[in-house]
């Protein structure tokens, strides 16, 4: 009580007409009209058109968990959220794997909402043996899995960084699909951006565990750190300095 009087003074008149949030959101809008550009085209995926369709599949209270890598980090500003809490994200604390086994958590504490994990292919890697957790304990989330075929924050970053030398960046994985299925859980593909939602609501309608793997663009690679190695220089001597 007496923290919210001695704050009280200092809020305003609760109006926000002010420069900054009309270029906050002249700017939104822009990237907004940009996105949908980008999701044009059936094939390859682009993340952008997978979060468009997803968005569109998700019931409003649908409650959504991140993994680590700069795909599912775009999702914090390419998903719209309405019904806090609806989003779970590491943030840039490197988890790699989080999503999905938060994903349970969040089902548990919240029977009541549809929950949705995404996740790259190299993170769900590391811990879809908790498909058993899950099939066990009947927790039905469901898991989606953008599945690029490399480690997406690395490879970007080689990409930038180091001439495109890659080392360790691409991920060999199993049809994951098929594994959830000999889990016993709902395992479902998406190779074209029009499959997207008809995969995601039967992952949800079914009730159980369910995997859907979505087929994205292995180029579709996003750097939103190059500003921290901006003094850096490529290590071909005769290129030119780094933006």
């Amino acid at each position: 009580g007496q923290l919210a009087a001695a704050l009280a003074p200092g809020r305003g008149d609760g109006t926000t007409d002010t420069k900054w949030a009309r270029t906050f959101a002249d700017d939104r809008a822009a990237h907004r009209v940009q996105r949908e550009e980008q999701a044009s085209g059936a094939y390859p995926i682009q993340p952008s058109g997978l979060f468009r369709e997803l968005r569109a599949a998700l019931p409003r209270d649908a409650m959504i968990t991140l993994d680590a890598g700069t795909l599912c980090l775009q999702a914090t500003d390419a998903l719209d959220h309405f019904e806090p809490p609806c989003l779970f994200s590491p943030l840039d604390f490197g988890l790699v794997g989080f999503s999905f086994a938060c994903g349970l958590g969040v089902k548990l504490a919240r029977p009541d909402r549809p929950v949705v994990s995404l996740m790259g292919d190299g993170g769900f890697g590391m811990t879809l043996s908790e498909l058993s957790t899950a099939v066990s304990h009947d927790i039905p989330t469901v898991t989606v899995v953008m599945d690029n075929g490399c480690w997406g924050a690395e490879k970007a970053y080689q990409r930038d960084f180091f001439d495109g030398r890659y080392i360790g960046a691409d991920v060999h994985s199993p049809p994951f699909e098929r594994v959830a299925e000999l889990y016993g859980a709902v395992g479902l593909r998406a190779e074209r951006i029009d499959e997207v939602g008809e995969a995601v609501r039967a992952g949800l309608e079914s009730g159980r565990p369910a995997v859907v793997v979505v087929e994205v663009d292995g180029d579709a690679l996003y750097s939103f750190r190059r500003d921290s190695f901006a003094h850096r220089t490529p290590t071909d001597p005769n290129s030119e300095k780094l933006p």
